[in-house]
């Protein structure tokens, strides 16, 4: 159902074909960049359409994203990024004041006339189930905060455990998803994959 509404904010509202017609152009844009399978990206956003189209477009481009929760201390997102050695951030223009210099901000408001140039058709991506789709950080109670990395193949469990035990049945046509989690907290994986079902 490539016209129904996949994603709203306060702001705007995508189909799931403006979804992955937006995905697709960010992807290959960062493959431009050089990014690609094992790259590790960076994800900053508020909870949002732009969220969603980032995080859509950089596995798209093959790479994992690194959620960076704007409301994190800046010392925080700061180790991470030095952590992961970061060199690309997707974010909006409003958020990246605190990214260091040497780490190229991709901002999807300020650079939307160059990425909306990017061709609308999926890109050529070499992932298999191996390759790392996400690094996600602990809270750091008892230490430094630690990466924990998860694959492809993972995901894709958690996808199909979710359509035999929560969507056993036929979804119904207005069913929503509240995307409340955190962009660096685990269950918005999930929220994420039931939102996709809807599609």
């Amino acid at each position: 159902t490539p016209d129904t509404v996949a994603v709203v904010d306060e702001n705007q509202q995508l189909t799931y074909r403006e979804l992955n017609e937006k995905a697709n152009q960010l992807a290959h844009y960062l493959q431009k960049c050089g990014i690609g399978a094992e790259s590790l990206v960076g994800l900053c956003f508020q909870r949002s359409v732009e969220m969603v189209v980032g995080l859509m477009g950089i596995w798209k481009a093959g790479a994992a994203y690194v959620p960076l929760d704007p409301s994190y201390p800046e010392s925080r997102l700061r180790y991470i990024l030095d952590d992961t050695g970061i060199q690309v951030l997707v974010t909006n223009e409003a958020l990246e004041g605190w990214i260091p210099k040497e780490v190229t901000a991709v901002c999807l408001d300020r650079d939307q006339e160059m990425i909306s140039q990017e061709s609308k058709l999926s890109p050529v991506c070499e992932v298999t189930g191996e390759n790392l789709a996400y690094v996600i950080y602990t809270s750091g109670s008892t230490g430094n905060p630690k990466g924990a990395l998860v694959q492809h193949h993972s995901v894709i469990n958690l996808s199909y455990g979710l359509k035999k035990e929560v969507f056993s049945h036929e979804i119904p046509a207005n069913m929503r998803v509240g995307l409340n989690a955190s962009i660096a907290f685990d269950v918005s994986i999930q929220q994420l994959q039931m939102l996709l079902y809807g599609s």
